[in-house]
């Protein structure tokens, strides 16, 4: 008597499900990890955005440890003070839409304390290598602004980052340290900028979409690869039989 046929498995016909398993495990997983990171932004942009909508803060009535309060970016503030021309800067390789050039970093002095104010966007001339000469007023000025964290991080081009009134990262430490001053860890973004500049906005964009975007790909991933392996497993094999 002939005894029954029995199938043999090999490891080779454990590898596509075992493959197809970890690519959806994979998708799955990363897919979920996306969206939560979208999550977390945006509670954290919704909480930016609401800083946007309170009132001005007055920064010539903040004490020294108000100053350093980690929840001012985004804040709205007023001021009263005297521009220091001496101190002014130009950071350079910046752009506002389509245009490349300048913000116009001015020091504020406010009571006891000096707040960089960023004046505003300057175009950069391509045929005039001078240093462009940006005017100061002389008198008490009344501003207001957006806050938002002093210190640029941009890729430098060379080891000279700074030549003369021209910077190309703003570091409040270094620019201290040269000018002789402490300043407020902060730079106070103008609404109304000035005459010939043009306003510069920090709004927050965390890149929520981007995750959102990212999660999509990953389950659509997953989703492909479980409707694959189906197929080639149970609906193609069914239908050669």
């Amino acid at each position: 008597m002939t005894p029954p046929l029995v199938p043999v498995y090999t490891p080779m016909r454990w590898l596509p499900t075992l493959a197809a398993l970890v690519v959806i495990a994979a998708g799955l997983a990363l897919g979920n990890w996306q969206l939560n990171r979208a999550a977390e932004k945006y509670a954290l942009q919704r909480t930016l955005e609401a800083r946007v909508s309170l009132s001005p803060l007055d920064l010539n009535t903040l004490t020294e440890a108000e100053i350093t309060a980690e929840d001012f970016k985004y804040r709205r503030a007023k001021a009263s003070g005297l521009y220091l021309p001496e101190g002014q800067i130009l950071i350079d390789n910046r752009s506002l839409g389509e245009e490349i050039g300048y913000y116009v970093l001015t020091p504020l002095k406010v009571k006891n304390k000096i707040w960089m104010v960023n004046r505003g966007f300057l175009k950069k001339n391509p045929l005039n290598a001078l240093v462009p000469e940006v005017s100061v007023p002389h008198e008490v000025e009344q501003v207001e602004g957006e806050l938002t964290l002093g210190k640029t991080r941009f890729f430098e081009l060379s080891k000279d980052t700074v030549q003369g009134k021209i910077w190309q990262n703003f570091k409040p430490e270094a620019y201290s340290k040269m000018m002789g001053y402490e300043i407020a860890p902060w730079v106070l973004n103008l609404i109304q900028p000035a005459p010939g500049l043009k306003a510069v906005s920090d709004q927050p964009d965390l890149g929520i979409d981007t995750h959102r975007g990212y999660a999509f790909q990953w389950f659509a991933l997953a989703f492909t690869t479980a409707c694959i392996y189906l197929y080639f497993t149970f609906i193609k094999k069914s239908a050669v039989q």
